[in-house]
């Protein structure tokens, strides 16, 4: 994480604490970009198929 030649982002690694802490207190999915209040997945069949019902159209 201090190798000098790479950048690194203050916002992002923010942003991936607060994922691994959400996904460790409620043991849900964090997909991708994920920022606290947006939806996670929750890990099983019927719940993933919902989630990515869902949110099938933001990724086209």
């Amino acid at each position: 994480m201090n190798d000098l030649p790479v950048g690194r982002s203050v916002d992002e690694t923010i942003r991936l604490v607060q994922a691994f802490q959400y996904t460790d207190q409620h043991g849900e999915v964090c997909p991708a970009g994920w920022k606290p209040g947006q939806d996670t997945i929750i890990p099983n069949p019927t719940e993933k198929k919902k989630y990515f019902q869902k949110h099938l159209h933001e990724s086209l």
